[in-house]
């Protein structure tokens, strides 16, 4: 067993000698400034994944990335192993075209790991991804193609769910059209950012304060809306760029028990959430018919809608639900009733976990929406 690690641990895996793709792998940079390759260019972007005890789809997203058409020589992969007990360390004994470096944390979670490797990192941008995403191989040519759009902003590419256990870059598998129609940026909001495919510049992420948790272990929930609230509230604009195409492969969506248990412990910790910042109710309606009623403030039809949510997510009511879901689902003439009852099922375990942060950590004060704090005095 690894004695585990106090301080960071930087492990370079690169090639020996610059080589073309021709040759059988593309050159590996060195460290920004390397002086004794002068046909070496800065480095331009830094790829950071924190990863845990999932050494397999690491290696497949590493692989999507070694098939990106932006140069080799511009970009470094920083990989920051969480704890991991698997053989997630062995990645630095495989040879790739682009320069990698592994460091090692005690597990801290994925938001102290994303801050570990932006510090560790000397390049203009910052490209953040989860190990259980694939790229496709224009990903980062396009992310980064204009450094200008990264000026006080926030870019996230377009992510598409992938369910099936074939790899979607794998030309012998059916892949769906589910490619976005339009080709330029769209503004997005803030609460729609997500840490898995996250670009900005470094600067900016010292800006605005890096990753914060909320002091529960394990995965650091809800820290990307807490990241783009405070760069919203610095004046920064989150915006999508739809030719940047990732594919989340979600392997917890894909089973019903795993998913309601994360939905259900992201609703505990969406309670935390609020209490840090009570405005943020407002943007997040998911929770909007999940509170108590509110016999002074609340409508009626507010009050209706909470009872018949509170009456649907009851234990009973839910066990019946789960297995109506069981029996429908697969099958293709019953797909839109499987659909509304797994999105109910799903409300009623958003339901469950909410009241219980709730009660285990005191009710949410509730403010007015607010409007931006002030512009940045600076570009970042």
């Amino acid at each position: 067993m690894r004695r585990p690690l106090t301080e960071p641990m930087d492990r370079d895996s690169t090639l020996p000698e610059p080589r073309t793709p021709s040759e059988g792998g593309g050159g590996a940079p060195g460290p920004r400034g390397d002086q004794d390759h002068p046909g070496r260019v800065p480095l331009s972007v830094s790829v950071i994944i924190p990863t845990y005890n999932r050494r397999q789809w690491l290696g497949e997203i590493l692989a999507s990335i070694a098939i990106q058409t932006l140069p080799f020589n511009q970009f470094e992969v920083i990989v920051v192993d969480d704890g991991s007990s698997d053989t997630t360390p062995d990645i630095v004994q495989q040879v790739f075209p682009f320069r990698l470096r592994y460091f090692y944390q005690p597990n801290q979670g994925d938001a102290a790991a994303r801050n570990l490797g932006a510090k560790q990192s000397q390049a203009d941008i910052l490209v953040f991804l989860d190990d259980d995403m694939i790229l496709e191989k224009d990903f980062l040519a396009n992310m980064v193609a204009d450094p200008d759009v990264f000026v006080n902003r926030l870019v996230v590419g377009a992510d598409i769910l992938w369910l099936a256990e074939t790899n979607p870059l794998d030309v012998s598998a059916p892949v769906p059209t589910l490619l976005p129609d339009q080709t330029n940026l769209a503004p997005i909001p803030f609460v729609e950012v997500c840490s898995n495919n996250l670009a900005m510049r470094r600067e900016a992420y010292f800006a605005v304060g890096m990753m914060e948790w909320l002091n529960f272990p394990g995965s650091s929930i809800w820290c990307d809306v807490d990241f783009a609230y405070r760069a919203f509230q610095k004046g920064f604009e989150c915006v999508r760029n739809p030719r940047a195409v990732c594919w989340h492969r979600d392997h917890v969506a894909k089973n019903l028990q795993n998913h309601k248990k994360r939905l259900r412990e992201a609703a505990y910790r969406a309670v935390v959430l609020f209490q840090k910042y009570p405005e943020l109710v407002h943007y997040l309606p998911m929770f909007s018919d999940k509170t108590p009623i509110d016999w002074k403030q609340d409508s009626l039809n507010v009050m209706l809608r909470k009872l018949i949510r509170h009456m649907a997510s009851s234990w009973p009511v839910l066990w019946v639900l789960e297995k109506v879901v069981g029996v429908v689902r697969d099958r293709p003439n019953l797909e839109t009733l499987d659909r509304a009852l797994g999105r109910w099922v799903m409300g009623g375990y958003i339901f469950r976990g909410y009241r219980e942060g709730l009660k285990k950590f005191g009710p949410i004060q509730a403010t007015a929406k607010p409007v931006l704090l002030g512009s940045v005095r600076k570009p970042f």
